[in-house]
């Protein structure tokens, strides 16, 4: 009776692992499909949803230091919160990793991208910003956290998660 009693523990075992299991890969799969969603919404949202992008980021960015969209939302929350010393280089990772990336529809957008994001730092390059400008715009860094705007160039999120990138 205990070794009937114990085989059908062992299966009911062998059920709950397999049944988690596939739960956890399917939420993995359904958080990939959902990402440009999520991402896009939150930051639509304004306020202390801006910074949850922030987190998403950093935390695709541990797990890789070259992901994409790691670094595309990290470099535009730089920029949305007005932190000039870090735009630059974040932006100059967007385009290096950017430019290796060959799927179909990221390219069709990439290409012209690419040369607004390279001229901007060209110009920050050669306007810098004196410290009364860094100070006004840090004085109105609160304007990051205002709702309804969209995230920028979110169509580049979108056009990989067509090409599967996030599969």
């Amino acid at each position: 009776m205990v070794s009937s009693i114990d085989g059908k523990g062992k299966q009911m075992k062998k059920l709950l692992i397999g049944f988690m299991l596939m739960s956890v890969a399917g939420s993995a799969s359904l958080a990939q499909t959902n990402f440009y969603t999520n991402v896009t919404n939150l930051w639509y949202q304004g306020g202390e949803n801006k910074t949850n992008v922030l987190t998403i980021a950093n935390a695709r960015l541990d797990s890789n230091t070259n992901d994409f969209a790691g670094l595309f939302l990290k470099a535009h929350y730089h920029a949305e919160f007005a932190e000039p010393d870090m735009v630059s280089n974040a932006f100059l990772r967007v385009v290096e990793v950017g430019n290796t990336i060959a799927t179909t529809n990221f390219v069709e957008l990439w290409q012209d991208r690419s040369k607004d994001i390279l001229f901007f730092l060209e110009m920050l390059t050669a306007h810098p910003l004196t410290p009364q400008e860094i100070q006004k715009i840090k004085a109105e860094k609160y304007k990051a956290f205002l709702p309804h705007k969209p995230l920028p160039n979110a169509d580049l999120i979108e056009a990989l998660l067509k090409d599967g990138f996030f599969d």
